[in-house]
């Protein structure tokens, strides 16, 4: 052990460009309709200290940079039935949160294809509202990052590999108080489970 850096409730922690980003719910986990919306720090990994901060959506997740952009799944997790739905944008030049993009409840999981398609899962409410994968691509017209596919598949964690994405589910219901586990692989090209 060489240092120590104080980031609140921190979650994922992703490497870019010589930094360390690392998403934080910056309140306790617990349910709470009136939690603190989330962070990114940003640290520096030869200097070992917070260098930058930006406030994004409520509890959030993972992370994935494309071009010059980093995007955070939003969770707002522990503020049922007040999920957060977004994924927040930020432009990683003057660490801003420029955008969120409004696409499922619940929000977790976040991978990137070789195409520069984003993949996220929603959690779902765990009663009516499934859990279910999503697709974010840039629309050609604007350039900018919008919803483009949704995939009737539940999904709790995801890995990419070529042209496909493996997933399975552990889908947790109140009403049956059951688990359905489900796996499957997705071509990330044609947008089907093909396994």
């Amino acid at each position: 052990r060489i240092n120590q850096i104080d980031i609140p409730n921190c979650r994922y922690i992703r490497f870019h460009r010589g930094k360390a980003y690392v998403s934080s719910y910056v309140g306790p986990v617990l349910i709470n309709p009136d939690a603190p919306k989330g962070a990114v720090y940003e640290v520096d990994t030869t200097a070992l200290k917070v260098t930058r901060k930006v406030t994004v959506g409520y509890q959030p997740e993972e992370m994935e940079i494309v071009d010059d952009y980093m995007y955070v799944a939003n969770s707002g997790g522990y503020r049922p039935p007040q999920y957060d739905n977004t994924v927040s944008v930020i432009q990683m030049i003057d660490f801003k949160q420029v955008r969120r993009i409004p696409v499922a409840i619940n929000l977790h999981r976040l991978r990137k294809d070789r195409y520069k398609q984003l993949w996220v899962n929603s959690r779902g409410d765990y009663k009516q509202r499934p859990s279910r994968l999503f697709v974010l691509a840039k629309d050609r017209s604007t350039k900018r990052m919008e919803v483009t596919d949704t995939i009737d598949v539940a999904c709790s964690n995801m890995a990419i590999r070529g042209d496909s994405l493996y997933y399975y589910a552990t889908a947790w219901n109140d009403y049956t108080q059951s688990n359905t586990i489900s796996y499957g692989i997705i071509d990330v090209r044609t947008k089907e489970v093909v396994s």
